[in-house]
């Protein structure tokens, strides 16, 4: 039995010559049975149904379709590439009677890269189509999607505000995507079409005005392109400007926009499609997805209340390793950059070899105070400094003495070499009933107390201040005979593999930049005894490490006040890249139960809307948590929380918009206590920017700043304050703003590029972090 040659011819309707020719070729086609299922579009145009409907299942249930492409027209070259996204056999034909589009075709490249068939009549257009025995379609894979640039765009030669802006705001939704760009790429050929399409996940094409400049090069190669998208079943974001007619094949496909910011609200829906579709046929991350958000752990935000799980999902950066290697005496990072973090997996790292002694102190600053009113404030400058690094050294070798006893307490008992050694120093370490017992902080109260109190019997009822001699100080200091024991603990420390003294939360309680002279003062005295320790084992072939962690501010003082600037090797630990943050959450994710070790955004799409309008919803919330891991995790812990209240299997934008609402409103009030400990007048300041506009120029910026004071100077304090705390940044030359993390928390560099700009052109922008809380208008 002969089979059925079924499928469509199409045409252009003008000129007639075309359609009347063909139909009349296809009348004698249809003498023969086997040929009467080839119709033509017009044959499909059934009363009151839509053609382009009715066309396009045509396409798809035949065998075959024939094209003539004598003209080019719109809804015809819609149909080729649809019937090449179906996967049917399509022939080309072009009338040699008529003039053709020769120089057309060329620019558009497409249809010379396919080939076509001539005819001259009816009875040659018969034999072409008679001849037809080759049904098998342009090969193409539909499976093989593209997870690098899951989306691609056809842009014109010339591109106008609507294409700009359209690929502006798609960079904005972290989407990557692939390009056909005349100015690149010159003609677009068939293959190079079909396999973009055939690779993306989606498809966008602004169409042109027909007033444009090559509109209808770059509108055909569109039409193409959307008929392959469409045939491909692929997501489409097809664009028109203004009111030119759409032709009927793809006009409910179109969306079209007069003004730009409805081109946003168009990707803002296409965006969550495309990250739906990459993430579809992902296997599951979780075994439980229903139950899974509420499960999941963050962690403290805090490294304090949770070192010991801290070790699961801590990235070991370069900082890290080399200060693990003893190539880093300072360690520094604003509050919640992840310091104390560090500090406790250098501590627990190190710990892992039993041969290491770890010193991890953490004395905070108030400590320090009795020790400063009664005996630091009653000394003369020449006398301080060396008050308080006796002080320190001493503290520091009674701690070391104090974690070699406790280490070693039974082991010194089964190993007969360090027995007599560790006998001579627990009685000499007795001598002080002060600091013998209790824990470091105790210690170190103690030690601080008896000290004031042997200073009150020196000072009697005298308030004048007092210039003390070496002696005088030693014996103030010290209840032991610091030779033996510093010779004591040399001998000691010979039976281990190294000592590593590592120093946190000293700044604890000191404001940026309202650090005083005195705690600057003791923090160089600290960090010169641990030097001078360090210096005198290392003499006995003793490896020794220091490390101070401490806040970049508190840095940028002590290196004011040392002559010695830049010999002590340091290293920054905030956090400029997005990454590494996505990074720092997905570790976190995987403690939860997470299995297969899935990338950051598999694991997000399961927990997570993809996109808050334009914005991809994960660095989203990066834009507007400072660069800190710890306000980074704060926030996604009050979205998560809204979710689970509401018994949702995911955060949504809801959520995210009322995380965000509580997340914002703590950090205004967390930053404005902090300002108030440093400029009292601007405890408020924060408040005085409710509901102004996200950038202010410099009138703007200082009307709000009157409110809090008149004073130009203490204005020009504040403006340092916000910018330090990245409440404020401002606009460089590419649009872009800069904040203080965005110039790697360098103050300097920051107010460098500040002072460049004219004070009338300067553009300060309030960071999206507090735009919640203080209702700012965008």
């Amino acid at each position: 039995m002969t089979s059925l040659l079924s499928g469509l011819v199409a045409y252009p309707a003008e000129p007639s010559d075309i359609g009347q020719t063909i139909i009349r070729g296809l009348e004698k086609l249809h003498l023969e049975p086997k040929f009467r299922k080839l119709t033509s579009w017009e044959e499909n145009d059934i009363p009151g149904r839509f053609i382009a409907t009715e066309v396009l299942r045509r396409i798809e249930s035949g065998k075959v379709f024939v094209a003539d492409i004598t003209r080019l027209n719109f809804n015809v070259i819609f149909e080729i590439g649809f019937a090449i996204g179906v996967k049917k056999r399509v022939i080309l034909l072009r009338n040699e009677i008529l003039k053709t589009e020769d120089d057309l075709i060329r620019q558009i490249g497409i249809f010379d890269t396919l080939g076509y068939v001539p005819y001259r009549d009816a009875d040659s257009l018969q034999s072409v189509l008679s001849d037809i025995s080759d049904f098998n379609p342009i090969a193409v894979d539909l499976t093989n999607k593209s997870t690098t640039t899951p989306v691609y765009i056809l842009l014109p030669q010339k591109k106008g505000e609507a294409e700009t802006h359209l690929v502006s705001r798609l960079k904005k939704t972290l989407m990557p995507f692939r390009s056909y760009d005349p100015e690149e790429h010159g003609r677009l050929s068939a293959l190079e079409a079909i396999e973009n399409v055939a690779n993306s996940h989606g498809v966008i094409i602004p169409f042109l005005p027909s007033h444009y400049v090559e509109a209808e090069i770059h509108n055909i190669r569109g039409a193409f392109v959307a008929g392959l998208a469409h045939g491909m079943d692929r997501i489409m974001l097809l664009l028109q400007s203004g009111d030119d007619p759409i032709p009927i094949d793809y006009r409910d496909l179109v969306r079209r926009f007069k003004f730009l910011d409805q081109i946003d609200e168009f990707l803002t829906g296409f965006a969550p499609l495309i990250t739906e579709s990459l993430f579809r046929k992902q296997p599951s991350v979780v075994d439980q997805p229903t139950s899974f958000l509420s499960q999941l752990t963050l962690g403290a935000s805090s490294a304090e209340n949770e070192f010991i799980e801290l070790g699961k999902y801590y990235i070991e950066t370069d900082e890290f390793r080399r200060t693990l290697r003893g190539e880093v005496q300072i360690v520094l990072g604003r509050k919640g950059a992840g310091k104390t973090a560090m500090f406790y997996q250098i501590r627990d790292r190190l710990r892992g070899d039993k041969s290491n002694i770890i010193l991890d102190l953490k004395p905070e600053g108030f400590q320090l105070l009795k020790f400063k009113e009664r005996v630091l404030d009653y000394l003369e400058e020449g006398t301080r400094e060396h008050t308080i690094t006796a002080f320190w050294e001493y503290l520091l070798m009674l701690e070391i003495c104090h974690k070699l006893l406790q280490n070693d307490k039974s082991l010194h008992l089964r190993d007969h070499k360090i027995y007599p050694y560790y006998q001579n120093l627990a009685s000499t370490y007795a001598a002080d009933e002060y600091i013998s017992e209790g824990d470091f902080a105790e210690r170190m109260l103690n030690l601080t107390q008896r000290i004031s109190v042997d200073f009150d019997a020196i000072r009697g009822n005298d308030d004048v201040r007092h210039r003390m001699s070496n002696d005088e100080i030693t014996q103030l200091i010290y209840k032991h005979d610091i030779p033996a024991l510093r010779s004591q603990l040399s001998k000691y420390l010979m039976f281990k593999k190294s000592l590593w003294i590592l120093i946190d939360n000293i700044d604890k309680g000191w404001p940026p930049h309202g650090v005083t002279s005195e705690d600057v003062l003791t923090l160089r005295c600290l960090i010169d005894a641990m030097f001078k320790l360090k210096r005198a084992f290392q003499s006995q072939n003793i490896i020794t490490n220091c490390v101070v962690f401490i806040r970049n501010d508190v840095y940028e003082n002590l290196v004011d006040a040392t002559p010695d600037r830049g010999k002590i090797a340091h290293i920054l630990v905030d956090w400029t890249d997005p990454q590494l943050l996505l990074e720092l959450l997905r570790r976190r994710f995987l403690s939860s139960g997470i299995k297969n070790n899935p990338p950051f955004e598999n694991i997000w799409r399961a927990l997570c809307v993809s996109h808050i309008g334009l914005e991809e919803s994960s660095h989203y919330m990066i834009d507007r948590c400072l660069m800190r891991p710890r306000a980074l995790i704060e926030f996604i812990k009050y979205c998560r929380g809204h979710a689970v209240n509401l018994g949702k299997q995911k955060i949504g934008v809801k959520d995210i918009e009322q995380g965000e609402e509580q997340y914002s409103t703590q950090l205004v009030n967390d930053i404005c206590y902090e300002i108030q400990d440093i400029c009292p007048p601007a405890k408020d300041i924060l408040y005085e920017f409710i509901e102004c506009p996200s950038e202010l120029d410099n009138t703007g910026m200082r009307s709000i700043l009157k409110k809090a004071t008149s004073n130009s100077n203490e204005q020009d304090r504040i403006i340092d304050l916000l910018l330090w705390y990245g409440v404020i940044g401002f606009l460089r030359d590419d649009g872009k703003p800069t904040f203080i993390y965005s110039v790697r928390y360098d103050t300097r560099r920051l107010k460098a590029l500040l002072k460049k700009r004219d004070i009338d052109s300067i553009t300060y922008v309030i960071n999206p972090a507090f735009w919640k809380g203080l209702e700012i208008k965008t």
